[in-house]
């Protein structure tokens, strides 16, 4: 059954407007979504065959800057948990858990740290990893993405030099079409639903239509030193990854569960970095649930 969705907004207590997906039936388990880079929450399409036999209700904003979203000038990793927060207060939803794919990671990890009362368990799906995690994952990146990395990390300064032409290249090409050389045979494989590559492509278009400015603050807070702490994502973590991933390479979820108290780590062999998140949906959702229901 495939289940609705309504499209929302929260107006902040900063002036600012929190646009937000709301998908699944009011009963269910709420569960906030963190969209991937760069996307916006029309991402929840993906989970929209699967939402209303799980049991849940998908909660998903765009993040600053994205989709309809406002911008906000400065924001931070830990600063979106003050919005989510709101978003849940606006919503009258006392709990949550999380789930969190690809650059939707880091954000899902903010909620869990800042809000661990509120939020959880948690689910990363092909999750990236904080710049330590990069660090150790680095020689399984393909080469564009591992110079960038290796350049920021020795000069800093020039991260914003490096962030604005990748997203420039984004805005015109697309990351799916960039990236469809680089993926495994099982995304190859996924991607040749048109269903799935027109939510994606959507999905991506409705993220950049304000422009890059969102997407660069993405890439430099992924890169920079993040303003959570992991000790504090008290929560159970289940860390979702292929073993054929290769644009957010399986060693970054092996080198963050080391660094999470309460992570479990699922490697699916073969599947790749958009594979996993459509093959294993109904999967991932009916465990977090589960993990939901029991805490």
């Amino acid at each position: 059954m495939i289940v609705a969705e309504t499209r929302a907004y929260v107006r902040l207590a900063d002036g600012r407007v929190l646009a937000y997906a709301d998908t699944g039936p009011s009963a269910g388990v709420p569960v906030v979504y963190c969209h991937g880079f760069p996307s916006s929450s029309r991402e929840v399409g993906l989970l929209a065959p699967v939402v209303g036999e799980s049991g849940v209700r998908l909660i998903a904003p765009d993040r600053p800057g994205y989709g309809e979203s406002s911008p906000q000038a400065g924001r931070s990793l830990g600063g979106f948990a003050d919005d989510v927060a709101a978003l849940l207060d606006h919503l009258g939803i006392a709990k949550a858990a999380v789930i969190g794919v690809s650059g939707g990671g880091p954000y899902a990890l903010s909620l869990l740290a800042r809000l661990p009362g509120r939020l959880g368990p948690g689910a990363l799906v092909a999750g990236l990893g904080p710049p330590s995690a990069q660090a150790r994952a680095r020689a399984d990146f393909f080469p564009m993405a591992r110079w960038a990395l290796r350049l920021i990390d020795m000069v800093p300064a020039l991260a914003p030099l490096v962030a604005r032409p990748a997203v420039r290249a984004l805005r015109l090409r697309g990351r799916l079409r960039l990236n469809m050389r680089l993926t495994a045979p099982a995304d190859r494989e996924v991607l040749a639903d048109p269903a799935v590559l027109d939510i994606l492509v959507g999905a991506q278009r409705a993220g950049l239509a304000q422009g890059g400015y969102a997407a660069v603050q993405d890439l430099l807070l992924y890169v920079r030193p993040w303003d959570i702490a992991l000790t504090e994502v008290t929560a159970p973590c289940t860390l979702w990854h292929g073993t054929a991933d290769r644009i957010v390479p399986p060693a970054m979820a092996t080198a963050l569960a080391g660094m999470l108290p309460a992570a479990r780590l699922r490697l699916i062999q073969d599947e790749g970095h958009y594979s996993l998140p459509i093959r294993y949906r109904a999967t991932i959702l009916r465990e977090l649930i589960a993990s939901a229901r029991g805490s």
